[in-house]
């Protein structure tokens, strides 16, 4: 979800006590550090010492967090909820005293949240007066440093918009972030309102009376009435003057409980990201005869539509045995790069990467982890000592791969021929295979342009491990490519990376030598390497962008020399990810060994971002390597 629906933070929950502590601190941690988000902790103050609450904070700074939810916590034991007068038990009676904690101890470091509670905290006396007292409460809380307010969740939107409209009389003018949870099953939703005191509005039990019994239909109707509550919070902004207040609404928090279908859905159905529907679904497959010439458009009114013509026209092409999700589906272009920077702080200057880390990220960014600075000059130049070195240390296991049972199922349970192997990536392009070792994620969105060409390429045995089409000059605002904001200009060189057996490196030694616009590097297990067109250093700025009033950046850079630490790692993977998966001396083992041992890692580069193929088509890269594949095919045969 961070990734396609580029969220503004996460909230990671607290346990009782601190009973979560060291899990909630690696989860925040990990999400800053790798789902590259910013994270909101929560920290409650119920039984824990000062001492205790300063050590975790110490904790949460170290571990890069910079925001925390300050609250007071759970009931105290034995007690089903709050009641009136009841303080935490620990050294913090309440939020507030929390609150001033954290300014003392750290100043302005953290930003803070609190808790906001629209129907009323369960302590608070009931009516007018606690209404009046829990406002000054709250007040009290932002006076001593708190710098936003979440709400708890609620269904009764008149209860939220009468809620800030009293804040706002009281002159708590900071933002408020209104809860939603959307509703996952008709038993759930009586749980957590009874357990919380929420009410609900007779109109939404009568929606789902008749499905109450259907979780799905649950959450579809659950979907809509959320939908129908954010839009009627966002019109409450422009109808200032029925409410006398400014009424303005900073975004919103859903409580997911874990769960990414419908807050996706419903973002979608906000226009907040975008998400193939059955319509284009239906224009696609109309379309599926032409599929090999659909082209993509720079002109942004135009772009999305095309793009999600190609990924639709493709996948029904295809016959995709996998359905991806709907966060899969989904596509937010709010990015500042192309690729998701850190949150980490001490990554917060950083502005170049290589490519050959592009699908793997997480690896990249542990082997990067210690660096004291990160280089972010124009063009980059890896031999700054603000790159540092590499580590020899790499995230070479991914959970996302699962067990040895489901790389088995994914990579195959006995492979015998070099063409198995060619169809286990082939179908990854094509979507039927979740992840392979060098590919951590499903395909990204602008190789779906692509795609059928990418999966030929495979099937001819060019191992596709990295690649992106050429754009000479996108809106930066383009719903696939662009990045770094509006009133830009993006570019960036056609890219593949594969691996190839000896024969087809000679072949493509040969291709890139009659192609003065391109440069290869080749190397294989042993370190043997081939290079064309090739100059001594040889950084190249492989996407780039220009903008108003700011210098040209360059985020992604290809240099040789980092290559061949990639190589390593990614010979490594045919070992430690696959090789393993057979009997020792196995057909197949010794097959993937031979194409450990044997096969070159090749990394093309189009300089020519401007050039076309054959036959109208953008793609002069592509269309080469698969001229070469065809002939390579014919001749083995």
């Amino acid at each position: 979800m961070s990734r396609r629906l580029d969220p503004l933070f996460v909230s990671v929950t607290w346990g009782a006590n601190g009973s979560t502590l060291s899990r909630s601190l690696a989860v925040a941690s990990h999400a800053q550090r790798f789902a590259c988000v910013d994270v909101l902790l929560h920290l409650s103050c119920t039984g824990l010492t000062r001492e205790q609450l300063a050590q975790v904070l110490n904790m949460a700074k170290s571990s890069g967090v910079r925001n925390i939810l300050a609250l007071r916590g759970d009931p105290p034991q034995g007690k089903r909820s709050w009641m009136e007068g009841d303080v935490s038990g620990g050294e913090c009676d309440r939020a507030i005293d929390l609150v001033k904690l954290i300014r003392k101890l750290h100043g302005d470091y953290f930003g803070i949240g609190v808790a906001g509670h629209p129907e009323g905290h369960p302590s608070s006396a009931r009516g007018e007066d606690g209404n009046k007292i829990e406002m000054e409460h709250l007040k009290k809380k932002l006076d001593a440093g708190a710098d936003f307010i979440i709400t708890q969740f609620f269904y009764d939107v008149n209860i939220f918009l009468d809620y800030v409209q009293r804040c706002r009389k009281s002159r708590i003018t900071c933002p408020i972030i209104p809860g939603i949870m959307p509703i996952q099953s008709y038993s759930s939703l009586l749980k957590m309102t009874q357990f919380c005191g929420i009410s609900v509005p007779s109109s939404v039990f009568e929606r789902l009376q008749s499905v109450r019994h259907d979780d799905e239909a649950v959450k579809k109707i659950g979907c809509e009435i959320a939908t129908e509550m954010c839009f009627t919070i966002l019109r409450s902004s422009f109808m200032e003057k029925d409410f006398g207040v400014q009424m303005d609404v900073d975004g919103f928090h859903f409580y997911t409980l874990n769960l990414e279908r419908s807050s996706t859905r419903i973002l979608a159905n906000l226009g907040a990201v975008s998400v193939l529907s059955e319509a284009g679904r239906s224009v696609a497959r109309e379309k599926q005869s032409n599929q090999m010439k659909c082209d993509f458009a720079h002109d942004v009114d135009d772009g999305l539509a095309i793009a999600e013509t190609n990924q639709e026209c493709n996948a029904a092409a295809l016959g995709r045995e996998r359905t991806y999700s709907i966060s899969e589906q989904a596509r937010s272009t709010r990015r500042a790069l192309p690729w998701k920077p850190s949150a980490m702080e001490n990554r917060s200057k950083e502005a170049v990467r290589p490519i050959n880390w592009s699908n793997r990220p997480l690896s990249y960014i542990m082997r990067t982890d210690d660096w004291d600075e990160f280089p972010n000059g124009r063009w980059g130049d890896s031999t700054s000592p603000a790159f540092g070195e590499l580590s020899e240390l790499s995230h070479f296991y991914s959970f996302t791969l699962g067990s040895d049972d489901d790389r088995r199922a994914m990579l195959g349970s006995c492979p015998l021929n070099e063409s198995d192997v060619h169809e286990v990536f082939a179908r990854y392009v094509e979507g039927t295979v979740p992840h392979i070792p060098w590919c951590e994620t499903p395909l990204q969105p602008e190789s779906f342009l692509i795609q059928p060409q990418l999966a030929k390429l495979n099937r001819y045995g060019m191992l596709t491990v990295n690649s992106q089409p050429p754009v000479d000059g996108a809106s930066s605002n383009h719903p696939v490519f662009g990045w770094g904001g509006k009133g830009g200009r993006v570019y960036q060189k056609a890219y593949v990376e594969c691996f190839v057996n000896p024969d087809k490196a000679n072949r493509l030694t040969r291709m890139v030598t009659d192609n003065p616009n391109m440069n290869m590097y080749a190397v294989n297990y042993t370190g043997q390497e081939l290079r064309v067109g090739v100059e001594e250093g040889g950084v190249t700025a492989l996407t780039w962008g220009v903008f108003p009033n700011r210098e040209i950046l360059q985020p992604t850079i290809f240099d040789p020399e980092i290559f061949l630490v990639w190589a390593e790692e990614a010979f490594s993977l045919w070992s430690a990810m696959w090789l393993n998966l057979y009997d020792y001396g196995s057909d197949s083992y010794e097959l993937i060994e031979k194409m450990r041992d044997t096969y070159y890692l090749v990394a093309i580069i189009d300089n020519d971002f401007t050039s076309g193929g054959k036959d109208g088509s953008k793609f002069l890269l592509l269309d080469s390597l698969l001229e070469v594949g065809k002939l390579s095919s014919s001749s083995s045969t």
